[in-house]
């Protein structure tokens, strides 16, 4: 599920990824990732870095991609209450 501000503000194939890196951590991960994921978005020059992190168990990847049209600038949490999973954009938490 997403939120109104992530439908309006992330395009389509941005949130496709990040659910993709999702779905590939709780593949490779040994133990439960932590409810909370966090992924925050530089970009700047054309280029877009996109830092995927969470706190317990400890985890960070970086993504790096040049030749970006319209880099984003956000952070997005996405929220797994075993219910439901969530993804938000920061001041919407």
């Amino acid at each position: 599920m997403i939120t109104r501000g992530v439908a309006d503000t992330i395009p389509p194939e941005v949130q496709m990824f990040l659910w993709s890196l999702l779905d590939e951590l709780v593949a490779k991960m040994a133990e439960e990732p932590d409810y909370l994921q966090v992924f925050e978005f530089y970009g700047e020059n054309g280029n877009q870095t996109i830092i995927h992190r969470q706190e317990n168990p400890p985890y960070q990847a970086i993504y790096q991609f040049d030749k970006v049209v319209n880099p984003l600038q956000h952070k997005i949490y996405v929220i797994d209450d075993v219910e439901h999973c969530t993804m938000l954009l920061n001041d919407e938490y």
